[in-house]
């Protein structure tokens, strides 16, 4: 064999082994019966068997490798998902309000202006400029190209790692078999952001209306929204590996949902950590690299954002989607 079919050999074996492969245990094997938590009582915390969750920088790197190993296919997918976004969603003509932001930050840039309103005012103008579509069909368009793409990477991303050659249309066509059980766990987490809904609108309403006038009110308000808002994460940690568990053959929404909640189990804090990792990875990336740009040049700010809005889809799915094969 020629050095140069052992190094291709080589690099296919490791881009093979990025995820941690899953266990399989027959039926007749014996199975030692796992801890479990009784309601209301005080308990030791219990290890899971299988050690603890790798850190989030190893997930991170972990991510980073599986998109490295399918470099080709993220680029076909840059430019598919890019000029159906800003076709559909955005349209050439409704660009993000770089200007806006500009000035609001004109607005309080005064002497007494303090960097947590600053930030805080830039990362509510970015979420919702990012969230937000031009109307009620650009969020649908939008709703529906974020599902068959996520689909399309997670097809892509497990068949690569199984050691399958493949496309980026192929992804397109063959990952499409689970749309119903994807969409209704997806259904099922936008149900479980009720609770942080509720508690937004309450101490959004007490703070508007002045209800809450003094100190001590708006800290019960904003301890209450707190609690309802970890109320939602802490449902939404299993739901969120679901949508992976979903996209298996033959596998049910029900069945999906049951066995994430298995796999989260004794690992759900530690799974809701890394998550929000993510979210934080995510607001520092848009800090450093967007923020510098928009007092430079409002058209390269608004490419670099469209660009890492693009990006994200793909990072984030591989992200979860090493988190969801650590937890096998």
């Amino acid at each position: 064999m020629s050095t140069a079919k052992k190094s291709a050999t080589k690099k296919k074996q490791v881009h093979k082994n990025i995820v941690k492969k899953p266990k399989v245990v027959g039926d007749d094997v014996r199975v030692r019966k796992k801890p479990s938590y009784k309601s209301f009582r005080y308990h030791k915390r219990v290890k899971h068997p299988a050690g603890p969750l790798p850190g989030w920088w190893m997930v991170t790197k972990k991510a980073l490798r599986l998109l490295n190993a399918n470099r080709r296919n993220m680029l076909r997918f840059f430019f598919i998902y890019g000029l159906l976004y800003v076709v559909f969603v955005r349209g050439v003509s409704s660009p993000v309000s770089v200007q806006d932001i500009r000035d609001s930050f004109k607005d309080i840039g005064g002497e007494d202006a303090s960097a947590v309103v600053t930030n805080f005012t830039f990362f509510s103008l970015l979420v919702q400029s990012t969230t937000s579509a031009a109307g009620d069909i650009q969020g649908l368009y939008q709703l529906f190209f974020l599902t068959v793409s996520v689909l399309a990477l997670i097809w892509l991303f497990r068949q690569q790692q199984a050691g399958h050659e493949v496309s980026m249309k192929e992804a397109f066509y063959r990952g499409m078999y689970p749309l119903i059980p994807f969409s209704l766990v997806a259904l099922v987490i936008t149900l479980q952001t009720i609770p942080a809904s509720i508690g937004n609108f309450l101490f959004s309403t007490v703070i508007s209306k002045g209800i809450a006038i003094n100190a001590f009110e708006q800290t019960v308000w904003l301890l209450l929204y707190l609690l309802l808002l970890l109320l939602s994460f802490y449902l939404i940690t299993s739901s969120a590996i679901a949508l992976f568990v979903a996209t298996l053959p033959e596998m049910t929404p029900m069945r999906a949902l049951k066995k994430a909640k298995e796999l989260v189990k004794f690992r759900r804090f530690s799974v809701l950590r890394k998550i929000f990792a993510l979210v934080i990875l995510v607001l520092v990336m848009y800090t450093v690299i967007v923020f510098p740009l928009i007092f430079v040049s409002a058209t390269l700010a608004q490419i670099i954002f469209y660009s890492l809005t693009i990006l994200l889809v793909p990072f984030a799915t591989a992200y979860l989607f090493v988190l969801y094969r650590e937890l096998l």
